[in-house]
């Protein structure tokens, strides 16, 4: 099993859909009983005794994001204060002088929120599938019905791929079985091939689409966990209390 050594979260974006509460703070910083986003994916990181370095970025209003991080004493962290939108693709190119290209990256959105099955860690899950001479991309998916909160896309389609005897599959204008949940795996080599110094890391999935909708390179893996998307402000109350009862 690989034994992941460095991880990225990305906590620049608006969140856009969760005003007015994101006017005056992150996403990431939100809390959800009493705990901001961020903190629930660096309990899970800080398990994962290989991981010696996490990066984490911040552009809109980063320095709340950065005096966070301070607080936690937690001298794994280095802070890449953004200047300019640049996009989680960008973000990656922006930091590279503290990414190892010759070692695979954890890469966590810093709005994600899961609970663990039985103690078994996704983080853990994605490593051992991991095959770096099978992929460059290693995505972590849930069914679209077992994604709490998941949304249908403004074309009124869900979902982001097809996921098929262990084959991604993406197909536009229409429903699908697996939802993406902002946990992954890459090689950095691959940012060495970046479009723009502004864009998207799904850049490198959503290019590598055979005519038959197979994803070349980037492979899928179901996980475990109980997954909270929180998209509005009404998400949250919802999320605590899905949350509170699986405690109880």
């Amino acid at each position: 099993m690989l034994e992941i050594t460095q991880a990225f979260i990305f906590c620049a974006g608006r969140g856009e859909r969760m005003r007015p509460l994101t006017d005056t703070i992150p996403k990431p910083l939100v809390k959800i009983n009493g705990k901001a986003i961020l903190d629930y994916s660096l309990e899970k990181i800080n398990k994962i005794s290989s991981i010696k370095k996490i990066i984490v970025n911040g552009f809109y209003l980063a320095n709340q994001v950065e005096e966070h991080l301070q607080k936690s004493n937690n001298s794994k962290i280095i802070f890449s204060h953004e200047e300019e939108k640049i996009e989680t693709g960008g973000a990656l190119i922006f930091a590279k002088n503290h990414i190892d290209f010759s070692e695979p990256l954890l890469l966590i959105n810093g709005d994600i929120l899961w609970q663990e099955k039985n103690n078994q860690s996704d983080i853990e899950l994605l490593c051992k599938h991991w095959d770096s001479n099978a992929c460059d991309l290693l995505l972590g998916l849930k069914k679209t019905d077992q994604y709490h909160g998941f949304e249908r896309k403004k074309d009124g389609s869900i979902g982001d791929f097809n996921f098929k005897n262990n084959q991604l599959y993406f197909l536009t204008h229409q429903d699908m079985s697996h939802a993406y949940i902002g946990l992954q795996i890459i090689n950095p080599k691959i940012l060495n091939d970046s479009p723009s110094k502004c864009f998207s890391i799904s850049h490198y999935f959503y290019n590598k689409i055979a005519e038959n909708g197979l994803l070349k390179r980037v492979k899928g893996v179901e996980l475990l966990g109980e997954y909270f998307h929180i998209g509005n402000v009404t998400a949250i109350a919802e999320t605590e209390n899905k949350i509170s009862k699986q405690n109880t």
